[in-house]
């Protein structure tokens, strides 16, 4: 289905920004004049609503241009090299081709847009050249979420916690997706035979397709398998102290025998509340009975919305 101008215009700002200046540092590969006035000509025109440099970096609805340059620019990485990592999430926006797990976090996954690869590719070399206005707070907001970030990570880790992040949200879509669609078609009560009988399952498959061990714990269990271990339960107690004083946990790498360990706050939602909640308040006494049935040692309710309801778990091999 062909996406209107105005649809391009939204979502192609949510992983861009505005782009006030047009001045361009050396070029490194060909790009013929008309492509690069193109590449121009959709970014400033299809982003500049919303997406400018300036702005509130708490109530903005996308990171600016800027910040996802940041992100995708790493070290010794080539003009190629950026714009292929740049188009390849454009082309197929999904949550293990983005640089900025956190931010995808915090303002979604966009569709695939309707440009073609060239144009996409056009864009990014424009990214890329481009001499990038950033915002008065974007170097300290920078510097302070990247110390958020690593706050309990040790140095060196940081490549692969923005991995474990990503890999965290690739599992949670899948669940999430499945878990709404069992809620849509069997209800609430039903809904619970997913996550009986299929949840384990789903993430262990994620575990193989995406070439880590992947599991879900917590403090609060409602399945025995998902009770957390003595250094799981160490991070949760800190996660929880951060939530209450700030409002937001900081993820947390480690190396353990060899292995990277990853740890990633889940929070609760509204949806979670059906489940997780206060029994006949948030919880109907049909899905009271169902609980009981499959799980009798339950203790995963009384949530309110915005609370740690547990955590990821992600563990990967170190590379030689």
């Amino acid at each position: 289905m062909k996406i209107s101008t105005i649809s391009k215009t939204l979502v192609l700002g949510l992983s861009l920004a505005l782009v006030s200046c047009a001045e361009t540092v050396a070029q490194e590969a060909p790009i013929s004049k008309e492509a690069f006035e193109e590449a121009h000509s959709i970014v400033t025109q299809n982003c500049v609503t919303c997406h400018a440099p300036a702005g509130n970096p708490t109530t903005r609805i996308a990171p600016p241009l800027i910040a996802v340059k940041d992100h995708y620019l790493k070290p010794d990485m080539t003009e190629a090299e950026f714009v292929q990592s740049v188009a390849s999430f454009l082309n197929s926006p999904k949550i293990e081709n983005s640089q900025m797990p956190r931010a995808v976090e915090r303002f979604g996954l966009m569709p695939k847009l309707g440009y073609s690869q060239a144009q996409l590719e056009a864009v990014a070399t424009y990214i890329y050249r481009a001499k990038l206005d950033q915002p008065d707070w974007f170097e300290t907001h920078h510097q302070q979420r990247e110390a958020d970030l690593m706050k309990y990570s040790e140095t060196g880790t940081q490549d692969y916690l923005k991995k474990g992040m990503s890999i965290a949200l690739s599992t949670k879509a899948v669940l999430g997706k499945n878990l709404l669609t069992a809620i849509q078609t069997k209800g609430t009560s039903g809904a619970l035979e997913f996550c009986n009988e299929r949840a384990i399952v789903l993430t262990d498959s994620m575990s193989t397709e995406l070439h880590a061990n992947v599991k879900r714990v917590s403090d609060k269990n409602r399945n025995p398998n998902n009770l957390a271990n003595a250094k799981e339960l160490d991070y949760i107690a800190v996660a929880k102290q951060d939530i209450a004083a700030t409002g937001e946990a900081s993820p947390k790498m480690v190396e353990d025998n060899g292995k990277l360990i990853g740890y990633y706050p889940i929070m609760t939602n509204q949806m979670c509340l059906q489940c997780h909640g206060t029994p006949n308040k948030d919880i109907t006494p049909e899905t009271i009975m169902t609980l009981k049935e499959k799980y009798p040692q339950d203790l995963a309710t009384g949530y309110g919305i915005d609370e740690l309801r547990g955590i990821w778990v992600i563990e990967m091999d170190k590379p030689e």
